[in-house]
């Protein structure tokens, strides 16, 4: 299991912001994800469930994944996003040795928080975009 929580804060208000994150979750799933009803954690804004598949040396490790995607405004016109990610592995010996590979010897956590930080950074450049200055 991990779980971890990366923030940016975007020069733009809050509901430019959400409007934003609710048109890019969408891309962010892709047509290949298999999404989940509902995380077991509250949504403040929105939440995404999925099983993600990794392949490591011709074995397949599922992992199940969340996100909790946060909203909250910073400043006087600023929003700060919050994004906590957690996954846990399928139960089992195999999959505990799969877990330690992919967290230990290929850095897979550190891959999936920058990841994370670059959904983050490309939610800030959508969100601080040009066709936001008129609105």
């Amino acid at each position: 299991m991990f779980d971890y929580m990366e923030a940016i804060v975007i020069a733009a208000p809050v509901p430019a912001v959400r409007e934003t994150l609710r048109s890019l979750e969408g891309d962010w799933r892709g047509p290949a994800a298999v999404t989940e009803s509902s995380c077991s954690r509250p949504a403040q804004v929105l939440n995404r469930s999925s099983f993600a598949r990794y392949r490591w040396l011709g074995v397949r490790v599922d992992v199940a994944e969340c996100v909790t995607w946060s909203v909250e405004r910073y400043g006087y016109a600023g929003t700060v996003v919050r994004a906590h990610v957690w996954a846990e592995f399928r139960a089992g010996l195999r999959a505990r040795l799969l877990e330690l590979a992919f967290s230990r010897l290929l850095g897979g956590v550190a891959r999936d928080r920058e990841h994370t930080r670059s959904e983050l950074r490309h939610l800030k450049r959508m969100s601080e975009g040009p066709s936001r200055a008129g609105r």
